[in-house]
């Protein structure tokens, strides 16, 4: 599934888990991205970053410029796409 995800100046994304990998981009902004064991990245335009299934991430500091990611989720049919952590 390939997902473009708009994040509005000042909010946070709350902690959650995919149930597959999330491979992302960012386009546009920038943000705070904790993953659980792995060092807090801090994402500008132009970086990726890819997510193993069933990993907590995300509850990092909000960006102050509105953030523009392209997202690919590679899940299993029927499951649900995020679920919180």
């Amino acid at each position: 599934m390939l997902v473009e995800a708009e994040i509005e100046a000042g909010v946070a994304v709350g902690r959650h888990t995919h149930p597959g990998v999330e491979s992302a981009y960012v386009r546009e902004g920038g943000f705070e991205l904790p993953i659980e064991g792995q060092p807090t990245r801090m994402l500008k335009p132009g970086d990726g970053f890819q997510i193993p299934p069933a990993t907590p991430h995300a509850g990092g500091k909000a960006g102050t410029a509105k953030t523009r990611v392209l997202i690919t989720y590679v899940v299993e049919k029927g499951k649900p796409l995020a679920s919180p952590a």
